[in-house]
């Protein structure tokens, strides 16, 4: 097939496509009309675990739920960040057990390199939201939310391990992969 015949083949295509109402680029979601799908995301029981001793550190941007609009499209999360005085080890422990408890399966191994200073595990459910456990640094929130002091400061509390679990749904709150 010459080029010619190849761009009127490509060119028919696309036009038949969007006249018929069909198009290869999917439509993107937007977070219009999400506000009960981010209210029951927020409610999740799972989001509730957590280590004993440690503390949620509350209000923005550390803890809450909203809907994220980008140009890849949309999606939900509902966040609760913690400090805690134990190592990432026993965070990561806890959420192996209590989350498989609760019917979350973690995606990877939990026996990945925990000296990192951000490190990300995910949980899958068959039919549930995903959940995130991350953890990050004190030099990295500083970097990515610009606040001081450090967030165990704020609670009055010494912590030696920063961390946030979080759940994530697509904008009609269906379950959306890691």
């Amino acid at each position: 097939m010459n080029m010619l015949a190849l761009r009127a083949v490509l060119a028919a295509l696309l036009l038949g496509t969007s006249l018929s109402g069909c198009s290869f680029l999917p439509l993107f979601d937007t977070c219009e009309g999400t506000e009960a799908a981010v209210a029951e995301l927020d409610r999740l029981p799972a989001l509730d675990l957590h280590p004993e001793g440690a503390v949620a550190v509350s209000g923005e941007p550390w803890s809450g739920a909203h809907c994220v609009d980008d140009t890849a499209g949309a999606w939900l999360t509902a966040d609760r960040f913690y400090a805690y005085g134990g190592t990432r080890r026993e965070v990561v422990e806890y959420y192996g057990r209590e989350a498989s408890a609760a019917g979350w399966r973690p995606v990877n191994s939990l026996d990945r390199e925990l000296g990192l200073g951000f490190v990300v595990f995910c949980f899958e459910s068959a039919d549930r939201p995903s959940i995130t456990l991350s953890f990050t640094s004190p030099e990295q929130l500083q970097e990515f939310y610009g606040m001081q002091p450090h967030p165990a400061e704020l609670l009055g509390v010494e912590a030696r391990t920063l961390y946030s679990w979080s759940a994530e749904a697509q904008p009609d709150g269906s379950r959306m992969d890691c």
